[in-house]
């Protein structure tokens, strides 16, 4: 195929068009697998190569000036319309105004790669107050001790830990937002914040910050409210940042730790999901999902190769690499595992359902909305916590379903703290904000720090067990000044599911639920906007309406409705066991590994073989840890 040029058949072009952006994507996303998970022989250099020159492609201005040339043809057909339209979307995110403003994105790109590289090397863990040695642990390791180990004076440790987080990156990352301001600035915005939001979401900072303020204002009486009951419940001591978490859900993660168990969750999750009729269209899937030393500390799923429909109608499948960050043996593993699970597969089943004439159309960057992407990972993640999906997957190794004693026990327990979870995600746009609004002279680490620490006391009320500053996404060109999107899409996840209920009454193994996620939301990709697609589905423009109804809901009516959907959940049993074969509705090919090795894979053995290989592999190669 010729080199792209204007003057090729419009045909030729978008063909052209759509291999090399392909190719390109592919190389940078082999690279960006091989640093995360730590792979033998992976290179930051290689991974900074590849982002270059993925970057420089869909920022070439002249290959822009040719997507433009090419849509005044006035004999393009729909299709080539539609290629090129998402094309020049794409070219607009992320071209550079100027000469200058290139050169700082490559900068930033380098310093990400070295700040990314020191972090993965950090020594990080906590102090063991009983013996004074040091014990090298994850931040997920950490996270995980403070909700549920049942020493304050360990938790405390543990929150120390953390908090070496903030100080190490502190320095290094002010370079890196003064270079994404400066970026910002040669491109005609304000700041990096304004640039990110106008690039990911298509609205200004300014009307983003009218709904989240709105919501904020909305919360903050319930937040209160919610902060007065657990001291007066727990103790002055409850809201300490190392106490929270445990005293909210300790002994209840415990109760409920037997019905999850790490080595079937997989099963869980693919069970559940091909009850609900969602297909994977051929694709590819690689699943890490154990913590191990120097693996990237957040769990994520991204495509090497997003699916497209060649002008013949061939289809190109999608391969997905997805990794979470399992703890085998430790308390609350399980259920954090499966939630993952749900969470990435969801995405994964989201982008395998793109059916769009270019990768452009299914790539999970922008123009791709945030909001858009994390609704489908999140309603899917959402099922972990109802009823009729406990009362069918939640069961121990034994065979037994989880009571629903323990359910009544965490819905008393946590639904009046539901608000902590909206204020927890609202720190993270607030803080961003902050960051890339400060003057350069004022971007100095103990700065930074201190907005931090301010941040958490506005929005959580104090100190946090994961301070903000800690969160990997606020680092990462590709995922920071993100969170916002998380709290669009909460929106529509309450909204989805208000929606579903209304209509079939339950969610979970509905068979009716794939097909219509699929043809409403997941087909379009980033052809149509976010807000439409959510009214297409659920007939109303997006509201916080479902989500404040959800928390202001009284706890006995919440308890009635879970009760009878745990009795309709124990009645019916989980459409498939364990041993069925429902691969042909899922229609995938899954690769189980663990860095470097391949643990099992369903391209020779079936999906039943391939769990019991995991669940030996797992019972082999991690012992228990003993909190």
């Amino acid at each position: 195929m010729s080199v792209l040029s204007a003057e090729l058949p419009v045909a030729e072009f978008v063909d052209k068009m759509n291999e090399t952006y392909a190719d390109l994507h592919k190389k940078f996303e082999d690279n960006f697998w091989a640093t995360k998970m730590a792979l033998k022989g992976n290179s930051v250099e290689e991974l900074t190569r590849t982002k270059n020159e993925y970057n420089n492609f869909i920022s070439d201005k002249k290959i822009f000036e040719m997507v433009k040339h090419h849509l005044k043809n006035p004999e393009l057909t729909e299709t080539q319309r539609k290629c090129l339209t998402i094309m020049e979307t794409t070219y607009k995110c992320y071209l550079q105004q100027t000469d200058a403003a290139d050169k700082i994105r490559q900068e930033i790109t380098a310093m990400e790669g070295k700040l990314e590289m020191s972090r993965n090397e950090m020594k990080l863990g906590y102090t063991d107050p009983k013996t004074g040695n040091f014990i090298p642990a994850s931040s997920v390791q950490l996270g995980t001790i403070m909700r549920t180990n049942d020493d304050e004076d360990t938790r405390k440790a543990c929150y120390e830990g953390m908090k070496s987080i903030p100080k190490f990156v502190a320095e290094p990352f002010c370079e890196i937002i003064k270079a994404r301001n400066k970026m910002a600035k040669a491109n005609g915005y304000g700041d990096f914040y304004e640039y990110k939001i106008q690039t990911s979401e298509g609205m200004n900072k300014k009307r983003l910050f009218e709904i989240l303020d709105d919501l904020e204002s909305k919360t903050r009486p319930i937040l209160e409210k919610a902060l007065e009951n657990l001291i007066k419940e727990k103790g002055e001591t409850a809201c300490e940042p190392w106490n929270k978490g445990y005293l909210l859900a300790g002994d209840v993660v415990q109760k409920m730790d037997p019905y999850f168990p790490f080595d079937k969750a997989v099963s869980a999750w693919a069970r559940s999901f091909a009850a609900m009729n969602i297909s994977y269209n051929k694709s590819v899937m690689n699943l890490d999902l154990c913590d191990r030393e120097k693996k990237y500390s957040n769990g994520f799923c991204h495509w090497p190769v997003p699916p497209y429909v060649k002008p013949d109608g061939t289809l190109v499948s999608c391969v997905t690499n997805f990794t979470s960050l399992a703890q085998p043996g430790s308390v609350g593993s399980g259920h954090r595992a499966l939630t993952t699970l749900m969470h990435e597969g969801g995405h994964a089943a989201h982008f395998a359902n793109v059916v769009q004439p270019s990768p452009f159309h299914s790539q999970e960057r922008a123009p791709m909305s945030v909001a858009y992407a994390e609704t489908q990972s999140m309603f899917l993640d959402s099922l972990v916590g109802d009823s009729d999906w406990i009362a069918k997957y939640a069961v121990s190794k034994k065979g037994e379903v989880m009571p629903w004693e323990v359910i009544e026990q965490k819905i008393k327990k946590t639904h009046k703290y539901l608000v902590f979870a909206i204020r927890g995600i609202l720190a993270v746009p607030y803080y961003e904000k902050a960051l890339y609004e400060l003057p350069e002279d004022e971007v100095t680490a103990e700065n930074i720090q201190r907005i931090a620490d301010e941040i958490d006391k506005k929005i959580l009320g104090g100190p946090s067990a994961r301070p903000v500053l800690s969160v990997p996404h606020i680092l990462a060109d590709e995922s920071s000044c993100y969170c916002q999107g998380y709290i669009l899409a909460d929106m529509a996840v309450h909204q989805t599911r208000s929606h579903f209920l209304k209509k079939y009454g339950f969610i979970t193994d509905n068979k009716h639920i794939g097909p219509e996620l699929a043809e409403s939301y997941w087909k379009a990709g980033n052809s149509e906007p976010f807000l439409d697609l959510v009214e297409k589905l659920t007939g109303a423009p997006l509201t916080a309406d479902a989500w404040v109804a959800t928390v202001n809901e009284d706890q006995n009516d919440r308890l009635q409705k879970e009760k009878a959907l745990y009795e309709k959940g124990l009645k019916e049993g989980a459409k498939f066991t364990a041993s069925e074969d429902f691969m042909s509705i899922l229609n995938m090919q899954i690769r189980l590994v663990h860095g470097d090795l391949v643990v099992a894979s369903t391209e020779k053995d079936t999906f039943a073989e391939c769990c019991k290989q995991y669940e030996n592999w797992i019972a082999k190669e991690f012992n228990p840890v003993t909190e």
